[in-house]
């Protein structure tokens, strides 16, 4: 009997195996509906009752039927995908903005391909190219790339493409920025109000127009007070861990005689910060601290860190209705530009 069953077993496969692969024809012949109604379930393009999704969803199962992703592409010209490039996957400001894009192309029935580049030039070149032989319906551009060859790609690709945080490289393509000079200003000007003199700022060693502008910023309001040192700049090494870069730099500043300091980024804020505390510095009495982009951590971490929080809503907002627009004929480019606040907490 053992021999006899095994035979079966193999001879059904065999049998599976041999079959044609189904179509949407026979799901709809299975589920007792037309083509067309079938495809409607699967891409959701259209209102069908719960009663016919559910024929519908019975029959695939039963089928084992899988919809032929590439011949839809091809017949279509449409992937119903998204690519989104941002810098760093383990900063919680971009995981943030990507949650609140997803969320809503989601809903919209489109598919997400992230890619990471760690600010690396040939990278950013590589996830721009990879993306468009996948045929994505449009790019998600989360930061200012380096590589200025991406900028001529992204504008001469056919593809609905947003940027967020561009600057002035991005012509011609549709692009949010925010006020980064400001953002830097009022951080300044809020420590300096307090009566700060020696405020340190920290910058990420990324030559990019937004944290330029953020330095800038803070230049521009200590000269205005007659505060400015050169002395009292620093540069995180560059792409690498944040948060490992700002315990670094806090060890380095605690031999320094500051009381006030101001950091380009949360996470390296956090990090100079636990060190800060562990040294024994009172927080904010001895030194203030501001950092920027307002991540999750910044309100949670104790003592919560006052911050420049972008308006990250705004700007996903923005390139989700980019990446819904309609591709037909020649539009000016939509160029905004948001203001940055000050959420002050226990820091400063």
């Amino acid at each position: 009997m053992g021999t006899g069953k095994a035979v079966s077993v193999k001879s059904r496969k065999e049998d599976r195996m041999s079959k044609p692969r189904p179509t949407m024809r026979d799901v709809a012949n299975l589920a007792g509906v037309t083509q067309p109604t079938v495809s409607y379930v699967i891409n959701g393009t259209a209102n069908i009752s719960e009663e016919v999704k559910e024929k519908v969803y019975r029959a695939i199962r039963e089928l084992h039927y899988e919809p032929n992703y590439n011949a839809r592409v091809l017949k279509t010209n449409k992937s119903s995908m998204i690519g989104i490039i941002i810098p760093d996957i383990s900063n919680e400001y971009y995981a943030k903005m990507v949650n609140l894009v997803e969320a809503e192309l989601t809903r919209q029935n489109y598919t997400i391909m992230i890619s990471s580049t760690n600010y690396d030039e040939e990278t950013e070149s590589s996830c721009v190219r990879q993306m468009l032989l996948y045929n994505v319906d449009g790019i998600i551009v989360m930061y200012q790339l380096l590589n200025r060859n991406c900028w001529k790609l992204l504008q001469e690709s056919g593809r609905k493409v947003a940027v967020l945080e561009g600057g002035n490289v991005c012509r011609n393509l549709p692009c949010i920025d925010v006020d980064d000079h400001l953002g830097g200003y009022i951080a300044a000007r809020h420590l300096i109000m307090q009566g700060r003199k020696r405020i340190v700022y920290v910058g990420q060693n990324v030559k990019m127009e937004a944290l330029t502008a953020r330095y800038q910023g803070y230049v521009d309001a200590m000269k205005e007070a007659g505060l400015f040192q050169k002395a009292l700049v620093y540069e995180t090494a560059g792409p690498g861990d944040k948060w490992k870069e700002g315990v670094a730099i806090g060890q380095r500043l605690l031999a320094q005689e500051i009381d006030g300091m101001i950091v380009s980024s949360d996470i390296v804020a956090v990090g100079i910060l636990k060190v800060l505390l562990q040294a024994g510095k009172k927080i904010p009495e001895e030194i203030a601290l501001v950092g920027y982009d307002d991540i999750p951590l910044a309100e949670l971490f104790v003592p919560a860190l006052t911050s420049v929080a972008q308006p990250t809503e705004e700007m996903c907002a923005f390139a989700v209705e980019q990446m819904l627009k309609s591709n037909s004929g020649k539009k000016e480019a939509t160029k905004r530009t948001l203001t940055p606040k000050l959420k002050i907490r226990d820091t400063a």
